[in-house]
């Protein structure tokens, strides 16, 4: 009884046994590695299509857009900010695509955010989610920031149409200076969030190494310039050169050659 119990437990399965049931199971293991070849190449694509989003919109509104419709470059204060209204007012159009773009990026760093949580998520839980709230933070200070530029807007229509009285550009001041303070909250809070990523990237060697150690480095320069300005010190503008190319080239690269997937090494 005894052995006749045991030669029924070691017998093989029915959809095992024979050259078919080998067959079978190659058959599904191989699907099965298919599909999560197929799983790794869509988060390759998501990763690399999420820094491009992220890079492109931010480029083109702080180089082009922004400058375009203020008359003011990207990181200076306007000098004449009668001047720098009526130029706004005019440029109402450029003024809403630069918000609706700066929207887009907002959505992108959420997106960036997420997807880079699920990629490393799995070396540091809690310090994945702590950056991907930290991106969240970075999206809602963005909106912000795009609240303050429509407030801008509004007010420099009324400036024009009350024919620019003095008496209205301190208001206008004090709105474009809370607008390049809330730049640099969001930069600050960029790079508590982009440092904690990076590292994790560079722990897992998701990307190749010397990637992720750029963009850890580069983020500390972003994050120095960043506290300069917070204390009202002019930050040197070598501090962002680093930084500025390296979303667009990881971009590239992820694009082209892909992630490492979790199971490799």
């Amino acid at each position: 009884m005894i052995c006749l119990l045991c030669s029924q437990s070691v017998s093989s399965p029915d959809y095992l046994s024979g050259d078919g049931g080998k067959q079978r199971a190659f058959s599904a293991m191989k699907r099965h590695k298919e599909k999560t070849m197929e799983t790794a190449k869509r988060g390759s694509r998501m990763l690399g299509l999420a820094f491009l989003i992220q890079f492109v919109t931010s480029f083109a509104c702080g180089l082009f857009v922004l400058p375009a419709a203020t008359g003011v470059g990207g990181f200076a204060l306007p000098a004449d900010i009668g001047q720098t209204m009526a130029t706004i007012a005019r440029n109402s159009g450029l003024i809403r695509l630069n918000i609706v773009m700066e929207l887009v990026t907002a959505a992108g760093v959420i997106f960036l955010g997420a997807i880079l949580y699920s990629t490393v998520r799995k070396h540091n839980e809690g310090l994945s989610l702590t950056a991907f709230g930290l991106y969240v933070m970075e999206a809602s200070l963005v909106a912000v920031k795009m609240l303050l530029l429509f407030a801008l807007l509004a007010f420099s229509r009324r400036f024009i149409a009350a024919g620019g009285p003095a008496s209205m550009k301190p208001t206008a001041e004090m709105i474009y200076e809370v607008m390049s303070y809330s730049s640099k909250m969001l930069n600050f809070v960029f790079g508590i969030g982009g440092t904690i990523f990076y590292a994790l990237l560079l722990k897992a060697r998701t990307v190749a190494w010397p990637l992720s150690l750029w963009g850890l480095v580069s983020a500390q320069g972003v994050s120095a310039g960043v506290v300069l300005g917070l204390f009202g010190a002019a930050a040197p503008i070598f501090l962002y050169v680093a930084y500025i190319p390296f979303e667009l080239v990881i971009a590239i690269w992820i694009l082209i050659k892909g992630i490492r997937k979790e199971t490799e090494g």
